[in-house]
């Protein structure tokens, strides 16, 4: 299991945090380059305000990138694994995100 150096702080949503805790950070030039290569979207959430969005992306068979994105839009990324993903991703509505688009898996 990854860790990141993420203050609660630094994110918004406990639901969020927890998966973060889960995460590795990626720069923002190698996630943006995993989403753009071979990410294929799996499902957008956004937080209560609708300001916020994650973006989950399936990268390989069993690795997911997690793109968060703030009000004025910067990106930051994170790599996990799949079953990490899916056993936090339930806390997400429970904190007040709400998954506004869903992609069929591959």
């Amino acid at each position: 299991m990854a860790t990141s150096n993420t203050s609660s702080s630094d994110v918004p949503g406990v639901g969020l945090q927890a998966a973060l805790d889960r995460a590795e950070s990626h720069s923002w030039e190698y996630g943006h380059t995993c989403v753009e290569r071979e990410g294929q979207p799996r499902e957008t959430w956004t937080d209560e305000t609708g300001r916020q969005s994650l973006t989950v992306f399936d990268v390989t068979e069993h690795t997911v990138v997690l793109r968060v994105q703030t009000p004025v839009g910067r990106e930051s990324f994170y790599g996990m694994a799949d079953r990490d993903y899916e056993a936090v991703r339930g806390s997400f509505t429970d904190d007040g995100w709400t998954l506004t688009q869903r992609q069929r898996r591959r």
